[in-house]
C-alpha cells in the first residue's frame, strides 16, 4: 500500500493524551506531525505558490482520491517553515473518538512555538467522558488570543466521522478570526459549508485535476524512482496513468527490473496486480457495493454523459450517485451535462473494465452496444462507432457505417472508421467502402482498391452504399461511366461524394467543363458540412480541371487555396496536393516563372508523392501526377538555359510513362514543351518523334496543328505552316493550358514577317497580346521569334493595358544587367525611348540640348550592341535594364 505522501510519522506524548490503560478501551492514538517526504518527492512549485497564496484565507483544502499526493505536497509546503506554526494531525480509520482528536489538536497546537507559555492552550484538558461544547469554545477562543497566526493541518479528514468533531471543525472556521488558518486535506469534501466560503473567498482549493502530475512532474518521478525510460515511454506511462501519482511510482517499481519496458507498457492497466490491489484496498474499499457496480458499467465509456449513465448503470438515480462520488470522493470528474461528461481516472477505469469482463464477454458487449445506439441517438457517430467496434457486432457495425459512413470519411474521422477494417473481408459494401477510405487516408492505394473489389461483391448493396462505392471509385481513379439514371442521393454528406466522384471521372474523361460544374456542386456541399478532407480532394481535383480548361490564373489560385485549407495536411492528403502542386507547377512555367515551378516540384519530391511508410505517403504513386511533375521540372530546366538537359528529361519523363494513359491537355502540354526544346536546338528528327507520339495517343489534339506549325516553319515552309495553324486562328479558339491560341498568332506574326507583311504581322503580335494578358501566359513570349519581340516594341507606347504586358511579357526570361553598366543620365534617356517622343521632345522633358541626347543614345546604342531604337528597347527589356 502507498500512502498520500509516503511513510507516516507515528508520535505521541502530546499533553493530554490518556493512559495506556484508557487507549485499550478506546480507539489507537491517532498520528500528529508531519511525515517525512518519499523518496524521489518531486517539488511542485507551482501548487505550493497556490497554497501560499492561499494563506491569509481562513481554509485551505485539497480533495483528491488516494494516491494523488495530497500529503507530499503539505509535508513539503510546511516543512520550508521547519513546522514554526505548523499543528499537523493525520487521522486513520479507526480513530473515531473525538476525544482522540482533540486531545492531538491540543497537544500539536501547544507544542508550536508560536504559542507563548501563557496561552490558555497549554491550560486546557480534554474531558476523559466526552468533548463538551464547552471544551470547544474554550479552545477556539484561545487560539483567537494568540499574538500571531497558526496553521492546523488535519490530513485524512475524510475519516472524520463524529458530529462532535464535525461541529468542532465548523467552529474552528468561524470563531479563531484571523488566528487560525485551517488546511483539511482528504479523499471526499470536509463537512463545511464550502459554496458559501467559495462565495466569500475564504477557500482555497487543489482537487484532483489540479494534483495531477504534468508531463514534465511525471517524467522527474520516474527519473527519481530508477527505471530507465525514453522519453517517449515516460509520454505513454503519464498518458496511461493520467499523471495519478500512486500509478507512477506503482508502474516505476514493477518496471525497475522489468526486461521489456516496451511490453510492460503495452499492457500496462489498472489491472495489473500491484495496482489492482491498490485501488481495491485504497479506492473502492471506502465505497459500497452499488456504487462500485455503477462505476462498473459505466467504465466501457471513457466519457459518460448524464444520458448515458442510466442506460449503462441500469438505474434512474445513476446521475445521483455519480454526482455524490464526484463530490465526496473526487473519484468521478465532470457534472454528466453534454459539454463535461462523467469521466474515471483511466487505471480506475480499465480496472473495473477487467473486473466487468471477468463476469463474462456477454455483458461487456450489451454494454457496448448500448452505448454505442445511445450515441447513435445522439448524433454522434464517431463514439457509436468505437463502442460498437469494441462489441464485436458486425451488424450494428454496418447500419452505423451505412448511416455515417460518407460524413465520417468527409471529416477525416479515419480512426473511427478504422474500425471497420477487421470486419470488411465480409461481403458487405458498407465496411468494405468504410475500410477503403481508411486505407486512402493512410495512402494506400492499393489496399483501398482491394477493398472496393471486395465491395462490388455485394450484390444487394443497397442504393446510398452503391452511390457511396461508385463516388470512391471515382475519386480513386476508376473511370466509371456516370449514366443518367443516377440520381443524387438527398443526404448532403453522401450527395459531396458523389458529386466529387462525378467530377472526378469527367475530368479524366476530358470533360473539363462538366469537371468544373460537378466539383464546384461537391465542393459547396462538402464546405456547408464540414467535410474538410473531402473538401480539399475536391479543390485539388478542381485546380486541374480549371487547368485542364486553359483557366490557368484560377486553377493556380484553386491550387493555393487547397494547400492552405484544413483538410490539406495529415496522412493521405500527400497525392491529392500532389496534383495541385502539379497544377502549379505548370502555371509557374505558363507564367515564365521557371525558378518558381522547379521550386514547387522540388517541395514535392520530384514526383509529387511522399516517401511510403509512417509518414502518410502514397505507396502507389500516382504515374499522371509524376508525368506532370517531371515535365514542369524539365520545361523549367528548359527556360532556366539548360535547354539540352530540359530536352532530356523531357524525352525521359515520355519514356517512363510507357503506355499509362494521361488526359489529352497533359499529353499536349508535354508534347508542346519538348517539341520547342526539340526545334530551337535545331534537332527535327526529335520533333517529329515527339508529334508522332501525341498523334498515336490524341489524334484529335489542336496541338498538333501547333507542333506541325512549328516544324514547318522550323524547316522554312511558312506556307505549310499557315495551312497548319489556320484551324487555330479561327475565334473561338480551344482554350488549352498551352495557350495554344496565343502560341498559333505569335507563329501568325512570324509568319506574316517572312511575307514582308509588317503590318499584318503587328496585327498577329497584338492579338496574341490580347489574348495572353487575361490568362498572364509570358511564356510564349520568352520563345517568340526575335523579329516578332522587336516588333512588340511598338505596342509600349499604346497605353495600358496592353503595354504593361507588354513589357513584362519582353521583360520575361530577362538575363543579368551586370555586365552593362549605364550612367544616370543613360538610364534617364532609355526610359523615354519606348514613348513615342521625338529626340527633340525627350531633350525639352530632360531640359538639354539636342545634340546632348543624340550623344547618351549612340552610346546606349553601342552598350547595348544594336542600331535601332526599337532593338534598343527590346534588348533593354531582355537584359533587365527596363521594369
Amino acid at each position: 500500500m502507498i500512502p498520500d505522501g509516503g511513510n507516516r510519522s507515528y508520535r505521541g506524548g502530546a499533553q493530554g493524551f490518556p493512559q495506556a490503560t484508557e487507549v485499550k478501551q478506546m480507539a489507537p492514538v491517532l498520528r500528529t506531525g508531519p511525515p517525512p517526504l518519499p523518496a524521489g518527492h518531486v517539488r511542485r512549485r507551482a501548487l505550493e505558490d497556490v497554497l501560499d497564496r492561499g494563506a491569509d484565507r481562513d481554509l485551505t483544502v485539497l480533495s483528491a482520491p488516494p494516491g494523488s499526493g495530497k500529503t507530499s505536497l503539505l509535508a513539503a509546503w510546511v516543512g520550508d517553515d521547519h513546522g514554526r506554526a505548523t499543528a499537523w494531525v493525520c487521522l486513520e480509520p479507526e480513530d473515531r473518538d473525538p476525544r482522540h482528536l482533540w486531545r492531538a489538536v491540543l497537544g500539536e497546537l501547544a507544542a508550536l512555538s508560536a504559542v507563548p507559555p501563557s496561552s490558555r492552550l497549554h491550560r486546557l484538558v480534554v474531558s476523559r467522558s466526552t468533548v463538551a461544547p464547552e471544551f470547544l469554545a474554550e479552545l477556539t477562543a484561545a487560539i483567537a488570543a494568540l499574538p500571531s497566526p497558526v496553521r492546523l493541518v488535519l490530513d485524512d479528514v475524510h475519516h472524520l466521522a463524529d458530529p462532535i468533531s464535525r461541529q468542532g471543525l465548523a467552529m474552528l472556521l468561524r470563531d479563531t478570526g484571523d488566528r487560525l488558518r485551517l488546511v483539511l486535506a482528504g479523499r471526499r469534501d470536509p463537512p463545511l459549508p464550502l459554496p458559501r466560503l467559495r462565495m466569500d473567498e475564504r477557500v482555497t482549493e487543489l482537487r484532483a485535476e489540479q494534483l495531477a502530475f504534468t508531463p514534465a512532474e511525471s517524467a522527474a518521478l520516474l527519473a527519481a524512482c530508477g527505471p530507465d525510460l525514453t522519453p517517449a515511454q515516460v509520454a505513454v506511462l503519464h498518458e496511461r496513468t493520467g499523471g495519478w501519482v500512486a500509478g507512477l511510482r506503482l508502474a516505476a517499481l514493477s518496471l525497475r527490473d522489468h526486461p521489456d519496458p516496451d511490453a510492460f507498457l503495452a499492457g500496462f492497466s489498472g489491472d495489473e496486480r500491484p495496482v489492482a490491489d491498490y485501488l481495491v484496498d485504497e479506492v473502492l474499499a471506502g465505497l459500497t457495493e452499488a456504487q462500485q457496480e455503477v462505476l462498473r458499467r459505466i467504465s466501457v465509456a471513457p466519457r459518460v454523459p448524464a444520458g448515458l449513465a442510466p442506460r449503462l448503470a441500469g438505474r434512474d438515480d445513476t446521475a445521483e450517485v455519480l454526482d455524490d462520488l464526484a463530490h465526496t470522493t473526487g473519484l468521478v470528474a465532470g457534472s454528466g451535462a453534454r459539454g463535461d461528461p462523467y469521466r474515471l481516472p483511466e487505471l480506475l477505469r480499465s480496472h473495473l473494465v477487467a473486473d466487468l469482463g471477468r463476469r463474462g464477454p456477454a455483458l461487456v458487449a450489451a454494454l457496448e452496444r448500448a452505448a454505442a445506439a445511445w450515441w447513435a441517438e445522439q448524433g454522434a457517430p464517431v463514439e457509436a462507432l468505437r463502442h460498437a467496434g469494441r462489441a464485436g457486432d458486425p451488424t450494428l457495425l454496418a447500419d452505423l457505417v451505412g448511416r455515417w459512413g460518407p460524413w465520417l470519411a468527409g471529416r477525416g474521422e479515419h480512426e473511427a472508421l478504422a474500425a471497420t477494417v477487421g470486419s470488411a473481408p465480409t461481403v458487405d459494401a458498407r465496411l468494405a467502402v468504410a475500410a477503403a477510405h481508411v486505407h486512402l487516408a493512410r495512402g494506400d492505394h492499393e489496399h483501398a482498391r482491394a477493398a472496393l473489389a471486395r465491395a462490388r461483391r455485394d450484390r444487394r448493396p443497397g442504393p446510398d452504399a452503391a452511390a457511396f462505392r461508385a463516388a470512391t471509385e471515382r475519386i480513386l481513379g476508376r473511370p466509371l461511366r456516370v449514366t443518367l439514371r443516377e440520381p443524387v442521393p438527398s443526404e448532403p454528406a453522401l450527395a459531396a461524394h458523389v458529386r466529387i466522384g462525378r467530377g472526378a471521372a469527367a475530368l479524366r474523361a476530358d470533360d473539363p467543363s462538366r469537371a468544373r460544374t460537378e466539383l464546384g456542386m461537391g465542393l459547396a456541399l462538402a464546405h456547408r458540412h464540414g467535410l474538410d478532407v473531402l473538401a480539399h480532394r475536391g479543390r485539388c481535383l478542381l485546380a486541374a480541371a480549371l487547368w485542364t480548361a486553359g483557366d490557368v490564373p484560377r486553377a493556380a489560385a484553386a491550387a493555393e487555396r487547397a494547400f492552405a485549407e484544413p483538410g490539406a495536411s495529415g496522412p493521405g492528403t500527400a497525392t491529392w496536393s500532389a496534383a495541385a502542386r502539379a497544377v502549379a507547377a505548370h502555371a509557374a512555367l505558363l507564367g515564365a516563372d521557371p525558378g518558381a515551378a522547379r521550386a514547387t516540384v522540388d517541395a514535392s519530391g520530384d514526383t509529387g508523392v511522399g516517401a511510403a511508410g509512417d509518414d502518410g505517403g502514397d505507396r502507389s504513386p500516382d504515374p499522371t501526377v509524376a508525368f506532370a511533375f517531371r515535365c514542369a521540372r524539365a520545361g523549367a530546366t528548359v527556360d532556366l538555359g539548360e535547354r539540352t538537359a530540359g530536352l532530356l528529361a523531357l524525352q525521359a519523363a515520355r519514356a517512363a510513362l510507357g503506355g499509362t494513359a494521361v488526359p489529352g491537355a497533359l499529353a499536349a502540354t508535354a508534347a508542346l514543351l519538348e517539341h520547342r526544346a526539340a526545334v530551337e536546338l535545331g534537332h527535327p528528327t526529335a520533333a517529329g518523334a515527339v508529334t508522332a507520339w501525341l498523334a498515336g495517343r490524341h489524334p484529335a489534339s489542336p496541338a498538333l496543328a501547333l507542333l506541325r506549325g512549328w516544324g514547318a516553319a522550323a524547316a522554312g515552309d511558312f506556307a505549310a505552316a499557315r495551312t497548319a495553324i489556320a484551324v487555330l486562328l479561327v475565334p473561338p479558339a480551344p482554350a488549352t493550358p498551352g495557350a495554344l491560341d496565343v502560341e498559333a498568332w505569335l507563329l501568325e506574326a512570324r509568319i506574316r514577317l517572312a511575307r514582308a507583311d509588317r503590318p499584318g504581322a503587328r496585327a498577329a503580335a497584338r492579338r496574341a497580346v490580347d489574348l495572353a494578358a487575361p490568362r498572364d501566359a509570358l511564356r510564349p513570349f520568352v520563345h517568340a521569334d526575335g523579329g516578332v519581340r522587336a516588333l512588340l516594341v511598338d505596342e509600349l507606347a499604346t497605353g495600358e493595358p496592353r503595354a504593361g504586358f507588354v513589357a513584362r511579357a519582353l521583360a520575361a526570361g530577362a538575363t543579368s544587367p551586370a555586365g552593362i553598366a549605364l550612367s544616370g543620365r543613360e538610364h534617364d534617356v532609355l526610359a523615354r525611348l519606348p514613348s513615342l517622343e521625338s529626340f527633340d521632345e525627350i531633350a525639352g522633358d530632360l531640359d538639354v540640348s539636342i545634340n546632348t541626347i543624340k550623344t547618351h543614345v549612340r552610346a546606349l546604342y553601342g552598350k547595348l550592341g544594336v542600331t535601332t531604337r526599337r532593338d534598343a528597347v527590346l534588348v533593354a527589356h531582355e537584359q533587365g535594364l527596363l521594369g
